[in-house]
């Protein structure tokens, strides 16, 4: 009991509140840090539980960890308590998952955007590189100095992945394009950096970038804070974060987690329940650039042919590729 009650004193809870009958579905999602309202990754996994919810048959339940060290007690919680599956979103869960997962071998897990390969765990990706294409494609066509940049949180593997796919993107419309590109840190911290991202954003600007996208998570938001002063505009990232600042986010690459979590409890709804690796992109509607109803202006019939070609070239390579595999 003393352990329950740790968890639930550092981690805010959040329970839907209704009656819960034998046949119903008991999902527990653990967030990444940074919480809810950040406008990323956080907000994006709470829509599929909005969508769960509402579905009827799920009672699910949410708890946002302040810190890394606060995931595995909340796994754990949530596996004392039979949940019917037990949810955690992003890299820092990692360990956590790996250790509470052997622990309770009886219990199925999802991880989102990230991976852990033991039996009982479900590791669902997101091809974020091919959506990254995407959003260079679109910053090079909406780029009127042929200067872009790109905002990294962490310095890390899975976001240089990003700043990769962008970089492809941009060459692949305007090969002589710039691509200006800056990080925030080297630790889990630097997710969580909006003034620093701000005044990064700015000298990218002051370097004639008039397009930047980031994959910051919440610091990501100082970035389109420095968009509202500075003569650029932003693609947003995880979700849909044109409603932030109207007219300067044209687009966003979306992550579609969402999607995701709704998938994995649909194949526990029919029993076909198992570990693995899924990856998710364009073709399985994993990703997708949304673009912003307050910049319908810039979207010509000529863009907008343009960006259905590429939304065409990146679905048939992938399917290419997966033959060839």
């Amino acid at each position: 009991m003393k352990r329950k009650f740790f968890v639930i004193a550092l981690l805010l809870l959040v329970v839907v509140s209704m009656p819960v009958s034998a046949d119903m579905l008991r999902v527990g999602l653990v967030l990444s840090i940074g919480g809810l309202k950040d406008e990323s990754f956080n907000d994006a996994a709470y829509e599929g539980v909005m969508q769960l919810r509402r579905e009827g048959d799920c009672i699910v339940e949410v708890i946002e960890p302040g810190t890394i060290t606060s995931i595995e007690p909340a796994l754990r919680y949530f596996c004392e308590r039979n949940m019917d599956l037990v949810c955690a979103v992003g890299i820092f869960a990692n360990d956590a998952v790996r250790r509470v997962a052997q622990e309770f071998p009886e219990s199925k897990f999802v991880l989102l955007d990230s991976v852990v390969t033991v039996p009982n765990v479900l590791s669902i990706l997101f091809d974020e590189e091919q959506g990254s294409f995407y959003a260079g494609a679109f910053a090079a066509m909406m780029s009127k100095s042929g200067k872009v940049g790109f905002l990294g949180g962490m310095d890390s593997p899975v976001i240089a992945s990003f700043e990769r796919g962008y970089k492809n993107g941009v060459r692949f419309v305007k090969p002589e394009a710039t691509v200006i590109s800056r990080y925030l840190g080297t630790t889990p911290e630097a997710f969580d950096m909006p003034d620093k991202a701000q005044i990064l954003g700015m000298d990218i600007a002051k370097e004639g970038a008039d397009v930047v996208y980031h994959a910051a998570g919440k610091s990501g938001l100082g970035l389109i804070q420095a968009s509202r002063r500075g003569n650029f505009m932003v693609i947003g990232v995880d979700s849909d974060q044109s409603r932030t600042a109207p007219g300067k986010v044209p687009a966003s690459m979306v992550k579609r987690i969402d999607n995701a979590l709704i998938k994995a409890v649909d194949v526990l709804r029919l029993g076909n329940f198992e570990g693995g690796i899924w990856t998710l992109g364009l073709q399985d509607h994993g990703i997708e650039l949304v673009l912003s109803r307050f910049n319908r202006d810039l979207m010509t019939p000529e863009a907008v042919l343009k960006l259905k070609e590429i939304e065409d070239f990146l679905v048939h390579k992938n399917d290419k590729d997966s033959e060839q595999k």
